[in-house]
């Protein structure tokens, strides 16, 4: 496997991620500070009422009341990881920088890669316009609250979005190559 540093001085495409990307991606969404929402071991309903356990994983995989261990945590989303940056692959082309691939991989994780691929982003990122489409990101700060879709930076939302707006923020830090 390629360290850290090795990988980060490459460029390539989502669908071909090295390793070390992978899991710099999954210690990023694992994390359990103000950016992100950190790891739940005992699934709950997260903002927009989907059942989501570990750190962010939905669909099928969870079960409501079961408790989940650290090592089934990590290998439903080492599993995720791997296939939505194959996804990604399939609608964005190109070579890109390790933190455009982690920021914007955190991003699918978030959104769902079906939001991503059809998002003017992917459509930016496809045209070359990878510095400006980090903007794109704010664009995905709203969350549907009581059938209603709500701006998360208004501070009478914030408490309820969740993680939204610092992740968005620490999205697109680390997609203008701000933070690693």
């Amino acid at each position: 496997m390629a360290d850290h540093s090795e990988a980060k001085g490459r460029k390539f495409g989502f669908a071909a991620a090295p390793a070390a990307l992978v899991l710099a991606l999954l210690a990023a969404l694992g994390q359990d500070d103000s950016a992100h929402e950190g790891r739940k071991f005992i699934p709950y309903r997260d903002s927009g009422g989907i059942w989501t356990v570990c750190a962010g994983i939905t669909g099928s995989a969870v079960i409501p009341g079961k408790r989940y261990t650290p090592d089934e945590c990590t290998r439903l989303e080492a599993e995720y990881v791997q296939a939505m940056l194959r996804n990604m692959g399939h609608c964005v082309r190109g070579e890109f920088q390790f933190h455009e691939v982690k920021a914007w991989g955190h991003f699918a994780y978030n959104v769902g890669t079906g939001a991503f691929c059809s998002s003017t982003a992917a459509k930016r990122l496809n045209a070359g316009e990878r510095e400006a489409v980090c903007s794109e990101i704010w664009r995905f700060r709203y969350v549907r609250i009581g059938g209603v879709k709500r701006d998360c930076a208004l501070p009478e939302w914030k408490e309820k979005c969740g993680g939204i707006i610092p992740r968005r923020q620490w999205e697109m830090a680390t997609c203008r190559g701000q933070l690693q």
